[in-house]
């Protein structure tokens, strides 16, 4: 081997040595926030315009609104309806390319094309038109994906409900969904109407194994408890590839459509056990809501069978799972920045307030570890920026937005 040649690997090597073991710096978000004055009630989503604006969706009180922190002003996009540059909620905010930013309008069935300042362009019809409320709609909707991310070239991602509908069957009463154990994620091309399937992952309804039964006017809804046992997250990159996490494993995986896939490093990580508590409180939540929508369809079904003197039962049962998880998953969450960042949210110990990520970068390389003040949750991510929610004691919603280091 040349002198000249074996001096260039070894000094590759030296510097590839000396990345892995330099130490990783920590960010902690606790102050230094800007803060809009004026509260929301539920924010569910929102976008970072190039100029450091934002939309905003207030899901609870059904409003896009544009969002100036400097100024400070907000104002509402478009207005609830059916027209053409209207939209309906629930709904969610996708990003999309430079020059516009797309709405999922979710009970319409499309999207709204908003401008980069935030101005409605036009509406963008999403798989096969069908009549409001009727089973075509329905089973159109669950053979679809969800829309929940774009990239910069406005190709719009999401993932399958893996849900069907038997076919109606007299004897058996009428049909109720089924849960497949997996679900695709796909892109769509607003332009071509195409859709691709990227990857399949685990459903995040196969732990639960819904089941209802029917037997005349009686109900009964089973649930089984989640056991802590890792599932999958995913976001999308700027550039169009989608980064996987899988199996409880700390390292991404980058999909993209006609390329082979490849893998980030691995990331060490400390296991957090699942206490005996954790486990009670799961269960218990989960019967609570279950009992909690069985009541709410008990006086549905009442009032409208009380004048034919039909009587309605309903049951909500919750099972605990045959056996737990030792620990949880190292990640709960995955999201990507408009500058090419991944964001990684951190399994926390049992009664930890202090929401705690990991940046990464479009390698799957761990660039920080980040702390969120106490109280505050994550709420996304722009350029250098991410942004919080402050919480008072009335549940209003504050929007902060913190200025991220620069890092060494």
């Amino acid at each position: 081997m040349p002198a000249a040649t074996a001096l260039l690997l070894a000094l590759i090597g030296a510097r590839a040595a000396s990345a892995q073991t330099r130490p990783v710096p920590s960010i902690s978000l606790d102050r230094g926030a800007a803060e809009f004055a004026a509260p929301f009630s539920e924010i569910s989503t929102l976008v970072e315009l190039r100029d450091g604006r934002l939309i905003v969706l207030d899901s609870k009180e059904k409003e896009l609104r544009l969002v100036d922190m400097a100024r400070p002003t907000a104002t509402r996009v478009s207005r609830l309806g059916g027209g053409p540059l209207e939209y309906q909620v629930p709904g969610a905010l996708l990003g999309g390319s430079t020059d516009t930013i797309m709405y999922f309008d979710m009970m319409q069935r499309r999207f709204l094309e908003l401008s980069k300042n935030g101005i409605p362009l036009k509406t963008i019809p999403y798989g096969a038109t069908t009549v409001t409320g009727s089973p075509d709609q329905m089973e159109s909707m669950m053979s679809q994906m969800v829309p929940t991310s774009a990239d910069a070239r406005g190709m719009v991602f999401g993932q399958t409900m893996g849900m069907s509908m038997p076919s109606m069957d007299a004897r058996s009463g009428p049909p109720m969904p089924t849960f497949a154990d997996s679900v695709e994620i796909q892109s769509f091309d607003p332009r071509s109407n195409r859709v691709t399937t990227l990857a399949r992952i685990g459903s995040p309804m196969a732990q639960s194994r819904p089941r209802i039964e029917t037997t005349g006017t009686a109900m009964r809804m089973t649930i089984t408890a989640p056991d802590f046992r890792p599932g999958a997250a995913w976001a999308v990159l700027p550039d169009g590839r989608v980064a996987v996490l899988r199996d409880g494993v700390y390292r991404v995986h980058f999909i993209a459509s006609g390329r082979p896939e490849t893998l980030g490093p691995l990331i060490p990580f400390t296991p957090v056990p699942v206490t005996a508590a954790e486990r009670k409180g799961l269960v218990d939540s989960l019967r609570a809501s279950m009992d909690k929508s069985a009541a709410t369809m008990r006086k549905s079904f009442s009032q409208a069978g009380g004048a034919a003197g039909m009587k309605f039962t309903v049951e909500a049962r919750v099972l605990e799972p045959v056996t737990w998880a030792t620990n949880k998953p190292p990640y709960t969450a995955i999201s990507s920045s408009p500058d090419g960042h991944l964001w990684v949210a951190l399994s926390a110990p049992a009664g930890n307030k202090v929401g705690r990520m990991d940046m990464l970068d479009a390698a799957g390389t761990l660039l920080a570890h980040v702390q969120l003040a106490p109280g505050e949750r994550f709420a996304g991510l722009g350029r250098g920026t991410v942004y919080t929610i402050r919480t008072d004691d009335d549940d209003l919603q504050y929007l902060r937005r913190y200025t991220l280091p620069k890092l060494p």
